[in-house]
């Protein structure tokens, strides 16, 4: 992992947040969360109705897995969509893509750390 993304992911976010170090059960958490933010950054279509909602749930999700500067573009997105400006929202969605894809490797890591932890504590 490098520098910039360590920065770009707080690993130990998620466990703070939720007050808890237990594998067994941050993990699935974890793994549900990043899963609506993979959804999320790999659809090629959206819905702009349902895109300021989309938009807040994934700024608060992103917040959790401590990954602050996706939640960052993702608070930007749901300003942009609340005002119905698409060529701003479709700008921000390539950031988020980008950004995703910078960070991806690195959270996925994590969740085979939790999974692999998980199994242990049984």
């Amino acid at each position: 992992m490098t520098e910039n993304n360590a920065a770009a992911f707080d690993k130990n976010a998620f466990n703070t947040l939720l007050g808890s170090d237990d594998a067994s059960s941050l993990s699935p958490l974890f793994d549900r969360a990043l899963e609506s933010l993979t959804q999320f950054v790999n659809a090629d279509n959206f819905d702009y109705s349902q895109l300021e909602f989309d938009a807040h749930k994934l700024k608060t999700t992103c917040t959790q897995l401590g990954v602050k500067r996706l939640a960052n573009v993702f608070l930007s997105l749901e300003h942009a969509a609340a005002q119905g400006d698409a060529a701003r929202c479709d700008a921000l969605i390539r950031m988020l893509k980008s950004e995703f894809a910078q960070i991806q490797d690195s959270l996925r890591r994590h969740s085979e750390l939790l999974m692999r932890e998980a199994r242990s504590e049984t």
